[in-house]
């Protein structure tokens, strides 16, 4: 069995390496022989779009184009899609690529006229059947982008053996299982679809001569289905696994088999004649003609599914041809079925037909699993054949069947097989962590030998679970074979490693708390008019909300796009219930856009109905009304230091640009938080007297926030810078700066004109009144200078000085005192 690590990360996650997940799946039974990376890739195929299009001039069919592909220079290239034309976004194959089927492009003479390179259709990259005419791409994506980035994939297969005694191995989602065992995860199963009765009727109804050959067998119905290429993401999976895709509808089937390990045939249901579909056994010499167009007599007592004129597929092993789907199709019946497995062994050995699906069938079927992955399929078809699925079904199966047998444990069975000193709770976590129901009986601290301390409920996918040693085996294979030789007790897995973002949270927590700052938590939803008392503009996307349905609480409804106005609803609380200022309080959260960013590769079309989720970090002080360097506030002041500050600890960039980012701030005493490469990342400021007006609250309140998704949360290495070894100069200097200019403009031009022995340039006064000239501030500065290679001479310094003063005078008409 394959499997994609790429769709196993869908069901489960872990935290290990691929080889060192594939060590711990052989550890626990499942062995793995290898380890493929699967690549689609077009190296050498690029966006380009057609700048021009004319008729070829020595051909009736042909075009000559002038194609943009991201080189600078137009590209000729002859082309014979009728669908080409200016203005067109293509997937142009440059001279020297290869496509599949090792077809090199060069460089031709079409007709006459000289082409450089391919403009290509679905075919020429295997994308897809349709070869009458070129691709036509909706992206944004510049001329000269690799195609790889609409088109490639790579992925990591697994190719583990798989006993016969594990049926539930032979899909995505029994390995998840044991991936979610060994991890301590556990598994999500994939979206299914929800069925409503309305009265509908399937139109068909199901016959079984004999139970014994097949226990359970259903049918559902689609309708108005789309015969068509499957999703990319889809086919992808499928030929990293080695299966070929078909076509939406056989793709489907066949990727619910892979993940569910539940074999289905799809029929197309003009093609069967009646009302009634019968399992029932052949009649010695008869004839049927298989989907691969074989003719194939079968032995007396082969398991076929029929309808009310004859055979429509061999039972667990292949549909036949007078019932399959094909272009024209748009009504179809699903089959899910619980096929006798002795019989399919037999039919698929008897023809030499064996099959995905005879595979599966012959080593056992999930019982549950019947109907779980019909649902899974048939919300698949919703979502890619544009079908509708009708609300009844035909569910037909043994009436007398009966339910696997508990089966009981004994701890001191356990422990003297295995010769380890296992509890009974240790035994119970190892056998809920596979899947199994427990049920603890009597004294769970009993170790008689007849003391039955476990009941276990089979689960109906493992097939192999008969007797108390099965059991054994299994709390055997949780507690790990290697630690059975030295009689340990049984120790559990360990947590998995904490990924980038949360040690960065962990640190900025105990950062901020180190700080005096108080970390809150709030609700995720706001009031209505949240967006109102923020003065937050219709056309910003925050400003659209998304509102939860059937909300049982009676409380807001909407998620939050913002968390400014629960911090503002902790300040009014807390001040008013008198609570001593400043307040300084932290907190990190999701909010919630729905106008915001989309996946772009979902796996389901529902993903893209789903809100961006960016995560947040805010904190705040409220209540400070001192009063800093030139009057400028000192819980701007504060906020101002803590990012810069944070960003130190961090190693992590965060540049403060002065800039109105936000309506609820303040004009003029706020900033943009920008990451190292100048992208902004989030805001900084005071908060707005209308905005605090709104909120019903007296005191100053400054902020800052900072989206994380946005940022590189890996610090930057540590560098190691030795000590001076020689000593810094400093020199002070009294400016009459004009009013208006600000200190980080003074800031800029000293550092620019300061020359290379520079090192730091420190403001240290600002003063304003008596003794100095109306419109301007008196602002003391420090400058240090240093030199590397020795002591600095004061004519050296003095010259810098010289070249200070001048700019200053020059740049920002500033005065030296």
């Amino acid at each position: 069995m394959k499997i994609s690590l790429d769709w196993l990360g869908d069901l489960v996650s872990w935290d290990d390496s691929n080889d060192e997940l594939a060590v711990k799946l052989t550890a626990a039974g499942l062995n793995v022989e290898g380890i493929e990376e699967f690549k689609v890739s077009f190296p050498g195929v690029v966006i380009a779009k057609v700048l021009k299009q004319e008729q070829h001039p020595d051909a009736d069919r042909l075009s000559l184009c002038q194609v943009d592909a991201g080189t600078g220079e137009p590209v000729q290239v002859v082309c014979g899609a009728p669908n080409v034309r200016e203005g067109l976004t293509v997937v142009f194959a440059t001279v020297g690529s290869v496509l599949p089927g090792n077809f090199k492009i060069k460089k031709s003479k079409i007709r006459g006229v000289q082409s450089f390179g391919m403009i290509c259709s679905d075919t020429e990259l295997e994308l897809g059947t349709d070869g009458e005419g070129i691709i036509e791409l909706d992206t944004d994506l510049p001329a000269g982008t690799p195609v790889d980035e609409l088109y490639g994939f790579s992925d990591t297969v697994l190719d583990i053996e798989v006993t016969p005694n594990r049926p539930d191995w032979l899909s995505h989602v029994g390995v998840a299982r044991e991936v979610a065992a060994i991890y301590g995860t556990k598994v999500s199963f994939p979206r299914t679809w929800s069925s409503q009765q309305t009265g509908e009727s399937l139109g068909k109804k199901v016959r079984i001569d004999d139970y014994a050959d097949c226990p359970r067998y259903s049918a559902f119905g689609a309708r108005g289905v789309e015969v068509g290429s499957s999703p990319k993401w889809m086919q992808n999976r499928l030929l990293a696994i080695g299966s070929r895709p078909i076509n939406n509808v056989v793709d489907i089937t066949n990727y619910v088999m892979f993940e569910t390990g539940q074999p289905m045939h799809a029929f197309d249901q003009s093609k069967l004649s009646g009302t009634t579909i019968t399992i029932k056994k052949s009649e010695k010499g008869e004839k049927v003609v298989t989907l691969d167009e074989q003719e194939r007599e079968l032995e007396e007592g082969t398991l076929l599914v029929c309808d009310d004129k004859g055979p429509v597929a061999l039972a667990g092993v292949m549909g036949l041809a007078n019932s399959e789907v094909d272009q024209g199709t748009k009504n179809i019946l699903l089959e899910s079925a619980f096929f006798d497995s002795l019989l399919v062994r037999k039919a698929s050995r008897g023809l030499n037909l064996i099959s995905e699906s005879s595979y599966r069938f012959e080593r056992g079927g999930d019982w549950e699993m019947v109907i779980k992955a019909a649902h899974r399929a048939l919300y698949l078809f919703q979502e890619h054949s544009g079908a509708h699925i009708v609300t009844d079904w035909a569910d037909r199966f043994d009436p007398d069947r009966t339910a696997p047998k508990d089966i009981p444990l004994r701890i001191w069975q356990v422990n003297r097989v295995l010769g380890t000193e296992i509890t009974t709770d240790q035994a119970a976590t190892a056998l809920q962590a596979l899947g199994l129901k427990v049920q603890p009986m009597g004294n769970p601290l009993s170790s008689s030998p007849s003391a039955v301390n476990i009941m276990v409920k089979v689960p109906t996918f493992r097939r192999d679970l008969f007797q108390e040693i099965d059991l054994i085996e299994e709390v055997a294979r949780s507690y790990g074979f290697d630690n059975m030789k030295d009689g340990a007790g049984f120790s559990g897995t360990t947590a998995g490693q904490r990924n980038t973002k949360d040690i960065a949270l962990a640190k900025i927590r105990s950062w901020l708390a180190a700080c005096g700052y108080s970390e809150i938590v709030t609700s995720t939803f706001m009031v209505e008019d949240d967006q109102q008392k923020m003065q937050m503009p219709e056309d910003d996307l925050r400003y659209q909300s998304l509102a939860v349905m059937n909300s049982h609480s009676g409380g807001d409804l909407n998620l939050r796009t913002h968390m400014l106005p629960s911090a503002l609803d902790v300040v009014r609380r807390n001040i008013n219930s008198g609570a001593a200022v400043p307040l300084r309080f932290f907190q990190n959260n999701r909010v919630y856009w729905p106008a915001g960013r989309k996946a772009e590769n979902p796996l389901q079309a529902d993903d893209c109905l789903l809100p961006e989720e960016p995560l947040f970090l805010q904190f705040a002080v409220a209540g400070n009304k001192d009063k800093g360097l030139d009057q400028v506030p000192a819980d701007l002041l504060e906020i101002k230091g803590v990012v810069e500050a944070l960003s130190s600890y961090l190693r992590i960039p965060l540049v403060l640009t002065v800039a109105d980012a936000e309506p609820w701030l303040i004009s003029g005493q706020q900033w943009t938080i920008q990451d190292g490469q100048g992208n902004n990342v989030g805001s900084a400021g005071r908060v707005s007297g209308k905005v605090l007006q709104a909120n019903e609250i007296e005191a100053p309140v400054a902020v800052a926030e900072i989206n994380l998704d946005l940022l590189d949360l890996n610090p930057l290495e540590m560098k190691y810078q030795p000590f001076a070894r020689f000593p810094e100069v400093k020199r002070d200097l009294s400016l009459l700066v004009p009013n208006g200019t600000v200190y980080g403009q003074v800031e800029q031009v000293v550092l620019e004109s300061g020359g290379v022995h520079l090192e730091l340039v420190e403001l240290f006064d600002i003063y304003r009144g008596k003794g100095v000239a109306e419109g301007h501030g008196a602002y003391g500065i420090r400058l240090k200078f240093r030199s590397a290679k020795g002591n600095l001479k004061g004519k050296t310094v003095d010259y810098a000085i010289k070249q200070i003063i001048e700019a200053l005078a020059s740049r920002l008409k500033i005065e030296h005192r």
